[in-house]
């Protein structure tokens, strides 16, 4: 479900994904937040989200907090993308 809801920011950014990556944050010591990666063109950038928001997400609401952290991650990405074409 949150590949589907990066994806849906993307677009609305303009971006085209390559590809969406999530690593639960209990393999990399974290109880409680989670390491998504994002893929455009051969860039990459991450954010971190906490589980609180993701179980909101799965319940249809979406927190402000996840939003901004996703956004953000998306901005760095769109910079990104402009310096390389």
């Amino acid at each position: 479900m949150l590949q589907e809801h990066v994806a849906g920011l993307a677009a609305q950014m303009g971006i085209t994904l390559s590809r969406v990556s999530f690593f639960d944050g209990k393999l990399l010591g974290c109880r409680d937040c989670h390491l998504v990666q994002i893929y455009a063109q051969g860039h990459m950038e991450s954010a971190v989200v906490f589980q609180q928001d993701l179980d909101c997400l799965q319940k249809g609401i979406t927190s402000k907090r996840l939003e901004t952290r996703l956004s953000t991650a998306l901005s760095r990405l769109q910079t990104k993308l402009a310096l390389h074409t």
